[in-house]
């Protein structure tokens, strides 16, 4: 999750493509989805202030070399986690901070 001002596309701004669920509409009205338009990729969910980037889009070479503004911090929505994670990291229920610790 990165703060809005933070992310910046070097190319491609045409293949973008957006989708407002609540409304049903493809137009970038927040919060929103953000695809590819040439090959349907999902990249983001984009809020007011915030920008959820999925992880499989970035490569960090081999072995990865993840830079440490990359790396989490917590982990959030734990509550309806697929799977546990055992990794000594804050667990919280909801919104890190605004919400319940877990662990």
């Amino acid at each position: 999750m990165f703060h809005k001002h933070h992310v910046r596309f070097s190319a491609g701004l045409n293949h973008l493509r957006f989708f407002n669920g609540n409304l049903n509409k493809a137009e970038r009205i927040l919060p929103c989805k953000i695809s590819c338009s040439l090959c349907g990729a999902l990249l983001a969910d984009e809020g007011r202030n915030m920008w959820l980037a999925f992880p499989s889009l970035f490569e960090f070479g081999t072995p990865p070399k993840v830079p440490e503004a990359f790396k989490p911090t917590c982990h959030i929505f734990y509550a309806a986690r697929v799977f546990d994670m055992d990794d000594g990291l804050p667990k919280w229920s909801g919104h890190s901070e605004n919400s319940h610790r877990l662990g």
